[in-house]
């Protein structure tokens, strides 16, 4: 899918070669923010494994600016058992410099709405307690919080929360069998 919002934003599937920038984008976030709990960069072979296992029911979106990889938004599997082939996790990270510029939402809602044609019943967001921004999108968008871990991730020096937001996309009441 390509398209251009009034914005400028491009919107579309990712591929091998947008991963140096999602690297970039991903490790500035792992150095400097709790939107994920990892403490070490992660290098390109290890991002495109992690990119391997992102096709058919599990997509990668990415958001340009002219010409420029400024975000990114996927599905995963949640869980990985049968029982939770309709349930994906949803991801969104922005570059540092194009925050507060719609940019995380616009991603979103393409990513919801492919969530919504691939047939998932719910999208789960797994949030660091203090990334008040990712919260407040998620807020925006339907989730409803859905219950706090305590203490679950150490980073920064000090223990942190993680918070669990849930979508129900509505009309979405068959299940998923694994592997479709």
């Amino acid at each position: 899918m390509k398209e251009l919002d009034a914005e400028g934003i491009l919107l579309r599937d990712a591929n091998s070669d947008d991963m140096p920038s999602m690297l970039e984008i991903f490790n500035e976030a792992v150095l400097n923010s709790t939107a994920t709990f990892e403490h070490n960069p992660q290098t390109l072979e290890q991002r495109m494994k992690w990119f391997s296992n992102h096709s058919g029911r599990f997509p990668i979106v990415v958001a340009e600016v002219q010409g420029r990889v400024v975000g990114y938004c996927s599905l995963s599997s949640f869980r990985g058992s049968s029982g939770y082939a309709s349930t994906a996790e949803s991801s969104v990270y922005v570059h540092r410099d194009f925050r507060e510029r719609g940019i995380g939402s616009t991603l979103m809602h393409e990513i919801l709405h492919r969530a919504r044609q691939l047939g998932y019943h719910a999208i789960v967001a797994c949030i660091g307690g203090e990334n008040d921004r990712s919260i407040k999108l998620h807020e925006k968008l339907g989730f409803k919080f859905s219950g706090r871990l305590e203490q679950v991730g150490h980073k920064f020096g000090r223990w942190q929360d993680d918070v669990f937001y849930v979508l129900i996309i509505v009309g979405s009441d068959a299940p998923v069998k694994k592997g479709e």
